[in-house]
């Protein structure tokens, strides 16, 4: 092609300059045809990005992510404020919150885990040591759990000689609480023995006995520095031998030991044989 020929391409209008394009090669115009597509194309993309850079480098939308533009409603979702308020609400609730941080619910329960663990691991250690102790061995007590549960003792006791309750095999239930030693046990008679100091009627098989109830009640005894299952058991066996007529549950029971001791004697022995005997039912 010669020069002025190509002078006189550039002079031309676009659909003049592409018939003679097509005439002279038609491969020409092809290429000049993709090549302006691709113009277009990169320019969409150019403008595309230009648009995008203008989004992320947007004062709004970098706000909307900094909980000021972009979306106030969403943000202040993840921020308690907007979107959902129940749901920003549980996930920002105190007491929710606390209990995931061992400060609410999970602390307490964590706290009640380790303090049932430090009394279990207690109780079995006196356990032990009660199975285990001549001094209790020789008043003939022998000991058990209730239900295969170490809060609760079973603990048998034998009625001694000389006493209206001779040979009889009575049974007491110590059930400790969880807070243990912090508050004593609570000792009940499973067995009917006709006594002065042992409920049978309305609060079957309690005793009476003003160590036991302090313990139970306060944790203390008065005029001791501490009390144990020990000292307690060896109380209860000293009822075998005395009647605490001033302590007495009923009235007429405790008129009828000042009045006529051998009536109420013989009635003890029956009711050992009745419901204290190994063949009792």
């Amino acid at each position: 092609m010669k020069a002025g020929n190509q002078m006189n391409m550039g002079q031309m209008n676009n659909n003049q300059f592409m018939m003679n394009l097509m005439m002279m090669n038609p491969m020409l115009v092809n290429q000049y045809m993709n090549q302006c597509y691709n113009n277009q194309g990169m320019n969409m993309n150019n403008q595309g990005m230009n648009m995008n850079n203008q989004c992320f480098n947007n004062q709004g939308m970098n706000q909307g992510f900094n909980n000021q533009g972009m979306n106030p409603g969403m943000n202040q979702g993840f921020n308690n404020q907007g979107m959902n308020p129940g749901m920003n609400q549980g996930f920002n609730n105190p007491g929710m919150n606390q209990s995931f941080n061992n400060q609410g619910m999970n602390q307490d329960m964590n706290q009640d885990m380790n303090n049932t663990n430090s009394v279990s691991a207690r109780l079995l250690k006196e356990y032990q040591l009660c199975q285990e102790d001549n001094d209790l061995i020789q008043i003939g007590c022998n000991f058990g759990l209730e239900n295969e549960d170490l809060f609760t003792w079973r603990v048998t006791m034998v009625g001694p000689k000389n006493t209206p309750y001779e040979g009889g095999l009575f049974t007491i239930i110590i059930t400790f609480p969880e807070n243990y030693p912090i508050r004593g046990p609570e000792f009940k008679f499973k067995n009917k023995i006709y006594h002065l100091n042992v409920d049978c009627e309305n609060d079957f098989g309690h005793i009476c006995i003003n160590n036991l109830n302090s313990w139970r009640t306060t944790g203390k005894v008065k005029d001791k520095s501490f009390y144990t299952v020990k000292q307690a058991l060896f109380d209860i066996f000293c009822l075998f031998f005395n009647q605490g007529v001033d302590s007495a549950y009923k009235q007429e029971m405790a008129d009828e030991y000042k009045k006529d001791r051998d009536k109420f004697n013989e009635e003890a022995r029956r009711w050992t044989k009745e419901y204290a005997s190994i063949n009792a039912k």
